[in-house]
């Protein structure tokens, strides 16, 4: 017998997609001990329920909204999700193997939909090293890169079961909660800090890699991502904004800092300038095609410019070794 709990982040706004969730989550074998939900202060209850949910609130964002929940959590595991994943009664189950089994303490089901479909954009991710196929690493789901990009590995094998990997879509995981505590994810919320928190997956799972917490991907686990987009819905420039600042701190705090000595250093701001380089690029071409605006690449270029000085300041400067 599992014992867990389920806890959602939610802004109380995905309506029939929030229902679909409840819907999975009434299926699952075993049941959960304890439904757990936050909501940002100032939301409203979801009129979506199963009438054994238990609720907090706490200040908006992707990172403290989920930290709350899992504050509050009373049991050994929890499968922690967005308001808009379904999946299958067995789910649980799946994700628990490779941690009975001693292999990890965090799991995860693919998700495909996440990477770059094939085609000019899958293209221009590789050339930009934002996003490329694995080549060194095809026993890992995704590899974090020096660009502060990934690679990903699209070819699982079933036969395989489980695949190591340095990053997930925290859209829906299954988690030792004292292993999730371990991470001190509370030092990340830099991540909330602009409406948005761009990279809080890549962060969390990467941070836990550098701590040894170890993740896998259990291949059979699939699940849908229903995508409410409730966070970027009329959000675009604090996305954008995001995207640019926490990138920067990002390859900073776990790339750059994380090298051991001065030549793997210069590497990796090599890394970090050719992505900027073509980013810029891109973004230009973008205007031209009239794909993004002059405003829209404004703010994008203010959030890098942010993310660099932010790093000289004493707030960043006191943030805890990794």
């Amino acid at each position: 017998m599992i014992e867990y709990s389920v806890i959602i982040r939610t802004t109380g706004k995905a309506s029939e997609k929030y229902q679909r969730l409840l819907d999975s989550i009434e299926k699952l074998i075993p049941q959960p001990q304890e439904i757990i939900v936050v909501l940002p202060e100032g939301g409203q209850y979801p009129s979506e329920t199963l009438g054994k949910e238990t609720y907090y609130f706490s200040p908006k964002g992707m990172v403290i909204q989920r930290m709350v929940g899992i504050d509050m959590c009373k049991t050994k595991y929890a499968l922690i999700c967005d308001d808009d994943v379904q999946f299958e009664s067995d789910f649980v189950e799946q994700l628990y193997e490779p941690i009975k089994e001693g292999l990890c303490s965090i799991t995860a089901g693919p998700l495909y939909s996440f990477l770059p479909p094939k085609g000019i954009n899958a293209f221009l991710c590789t050339l930009m090293g934002s996003a490329m196929p694995t080549v060194f690493h095809k026993d890992r789901y995704i590899s974090i890169l020096r660009t502060s990009g990934y690679s990903y590995n699209k070819k699982l094998d079933v036969s395989k079961k489980y695949y190591e990997t340095q990053s997930v879509a925290w859209t829906c995981f299954f988690a030792d909660v004292d292993a999730i505590k371990q991470i001190n994810f509370m030092d990340e919320i830099w991540l909330d800090s602009h409406g948005y928190s761009s990279l809080d997956d890549q962060t969390m799972f990467y941070k836990a890699y550098l701590r040894g917490i170890k993740t896998m991907v259990v291949v059979s686990a699939e699940y849908k991502h229903l995508d409410a987009r409730t966070s970027i819905r009329d959000n675009r420039d604090p996305v954008l904004y995001s995207l640019s600042f926490n990138r920067i701190v990002f390859w900073h705090r776990f790339i750059y800092k994380k090298q051991s000595n001065l030549w793997l250093k210069f590497v990796a701001i090599l890394c970090i300038a050719y992505r900027s380089i073509w980013l810029f690029a891109f973004n230009i071409l973008d205007i031209l095609r009239r794909r993004m605006t002059v405003r829209d690449f404004k703010t994008s270029c203010k959030g890098y410019i942010d993310g660099w000085k932010y790093l000289r300041t004493k707030e960043y400067k006191e943030l805890p070794f990794v």
